[in-house]
């Protein structure tokens, strides 16, 4: 499989937190505050893991899954460093390969739909909708969809165009402007129950989205 994370992949966890300020990593582990012990975990292009470490101290069974050999390596090595109380279940795979419809009682994808294009992004999100069990959760963590007017909607631009130049300059991500995420949500199945908003300067740079399963 091709691993397009092979060249930037060892600093993706360190970069993140030092470009948000540490807002990412605390985005990537918000909603975690649903999740109750023995919740079945997916955790979609998990990177080097901090919202899987986290789901698992709090008693989840967690699955993480990603199709960079580069960010597995950092995310086992992390594992054995820091000693996570339950075993998670790592696979080296493309997500649409996991198959588990309506298996999770939550579906983490943390700055993983962001790497798409369009009509791709769409796929994505209905796939990991799909994964969710009815009343379950599917939690989407990003950059915010520019709509704030004067300098801070240039702000948020600026804030993801900068990252989006550089990983599609250095990865196989899409260069494209921020997408739909809630659309994209509620497009899969869900309800938007929660969005938490992560501010840098006052203005909102980073947003956890929570969206509940409807139907059985």
């Amino acid at each position: 499989m091709k691993d397009g994370y092979w060249l930037v992949g060892f600093q993706y966890e360190l970069t993140g937190y030092l470009y948000s300020l540490g807002r990412i990593p605390r985005c990537k582990s918000a909603m975690l505050k649903h999740l109750k012990p023995g919740d079945k975990v997916l955790v979609a292009g998990v990177g080097h893991g901090t919202e899987a470490i986290e789901a698992s101290r709090l008693g989840a069974d967690v699955t993480a899954v990603d199709l960079s050999e580069t960010m597995l390596s950092h995310f086992r090595r992390r594992i054995e460093k820091e000693k996570p109380p339950k075993e998670i279940r790592v696979i080296h795979d493309d997500i649409f390969n996991i198959k588990d419809t309506g298996h999770y009682d939550m579906v983490i994808a943390n700055f993983f739909l962001n790497v798409f294009s369009e009509t791709r992004v769409v796929e994505v999100a209905n796939h990991l909708g799909s994964l969710t069990k009815p009343d379950g959760y599917f939690v989407v963590g990003e950059f915010v969809l520019p709509v704030e007017k004067g300098w801070r909607g240039v702000l948020q631009k600026i804030n993801w165009y900068l990252a989006i130049s550089f990983y599609s300059a250095t990865t196989e991500a899409v260069f494209h402007p921020v997408w739909n995420y809630p659309a994209l949500v509620e497009g899969s199945g869900c309800k938007i129950e929660d969005i938490e908003y992560f501010k840098i300067f006052d203005t909102n740079l980073y947003w956890s989205i929570l969206g509940k399963k409807t139907g059985r």
